[in-house]
């Protein structure tokens, strides 16, 4: 069995909680929006909500929720989505852990970026697989032409994260048909898929022929992640196959969440641009706020909620979020979190009040510069 090791973005977090000192702690590390949701939609339950979701729910999720999915697809995608190939999971990372699941065995290879989310290869040894690690091009997305390299006979699946985690890029839809091509089935995982800052939705796998699955959510795009609602779409031909799983993982998803989810997506017409567009200023206030303090910000994010601020050469990521966390008290997180091999880089939620993220940023610079 493999080791697995506590993420620095947890241990940057305990020496913040931790930390005794006359700043105001800033966390800037977890991937959460601080958009004001409930200013949109209304989130309260009252007793004959609750009332019909004390029992089990369907294994799949709600059909009812599946349907409105199934209908958000076909309005804003134009793509023809059977509510019977969607299924609802504990968050995005149940429909990951679902998908890797259902398409990997002891000794399978699966192709995951060099930098990227770090639950990947840590699902992947889960299952017994072996993650591989595919180099990004110069827009920070995977390498078509390297990526035909490290296909092998053992190659189970390929992982394509787009918009992307950390750095915020996001494929054309050519990228990714042409990746959706080389007869490997892809996990697109498209969390941030609803929240890029053009004001449209990123290309998707849904738009794909082929024996691909696609995961997304609630938690980035309308900002809940405490409802822990998310999604797995599937091919038809792994559907009965992947209830056969679903169950043994989770025999129901949160139904409260999910009957909330669906006033999400009911909302979704005034809720996304309005996410979008706070986004969009916060990212902006970021890279104002890196100039200001003559941070070196890498790439320039195109969708989700994080900035990338570059460490001087040679510095060890873990080592710098830990002492801003101790001696500084702003938490971001390491660049070791997101690759085998440190890319030398703090990663900066900057969807936290203007406020924090300025004084955050200040005070990266004042240790950097130090």
């Amino acid at each position: 069995m493999p080791t697995f090791y506590p993420m620095g973005i947890d241990r940057v977090s305990t020496l913040l909680a931790g930390k005794k000192s006359r700043s105001q702690p800033i966390s800037l590390a977890f991937g959460q929006s601080d958009f004001p949701i409930q200013e949109y939609v209304d989130l309260s339950l009252h007793t004959k909500d609750l009332e019909k979701v004390l029992g089990y729910g369907e294994i799949g999720g709600q059909m009812s929720l599946r349907e409105k999915i199934s209908s958000f697809y076909a309005s804003n995608l134009n793509v023809d989505i059977p509510g019977a190939r969607i299924l609802i999971t504990d968050g995005a990372t149940g429909a990951l852990v679902l998908a890797l699941g259902l398409l990997v065995r002891r000794g399978s290879e699966v192709i995951i970026p060099a930098v990227g989310y770090t639950a990947y290869p840590r699902i992947v040894q889960m299952f017994g697989g072996i993650p591989i690690s595919a180099p990004l091009d110069a827009e920070f997305n995977l390498s078509r032409h390297e990526l035909l390299d490290l296909i092998t006979a053992k190659t189970a699946a390929i992982i394509l994260n787009s918009p992307g985690n950390p750095y915020g890029n996001i494929a054309s839809l050519e990228v990714i048909a042409e990746i959706a091509s080389f007869g490997i089935p892809v996990i697109f995982d498209e969390v941030y898929q609803l929240i890029t800052f053009a004001g449209s939705f990123a290309p998707s796998g849904t738009q794909l022929p082929g024996e691909h699955f696609v995961v997304n959510g609630f938690a980035k795009s309308f900002a809940v992640p405490g409802l822990r609602i998310g999604f797995l779409i599937v091919p038809s031909s792994f559907a009965e196959a992947a209830q056969s799983l679903k169950v043994l993982l989770n025999i129901c998803p949160n139904l409260p969440g999910q009957l909330l989810a669906e006033r999400l997506l009911e909302r979704s017409p005034v809720l996304l641009p309005a996410h979008r567009n706070y986004l969009r200023g916060s990212r902006d206030l970021f890279l104002a706020a890196c100039d200001r303090y003559s941070l070196s910000a890498i790439g320039n994010s195109q969708a989700g909620f994080y900035g990338i601020v570059e460490l001087p050469k040679g510095t060890d990521s873990m080592e710098a979020a830990s002492i801003l966390a101790r001696d500084y008290a702003v938490a971001t997180a390491p660049g070791t979190d997101f690759a085998k091999t440190d890319p030398g880089f703090l990663r900066v939620n900057f969807t936290k009040s203007p406020k924090d993220v300025e004084e955050g940023l200040r005070r990266i610079s004042e240790f950097l510069l130090l």
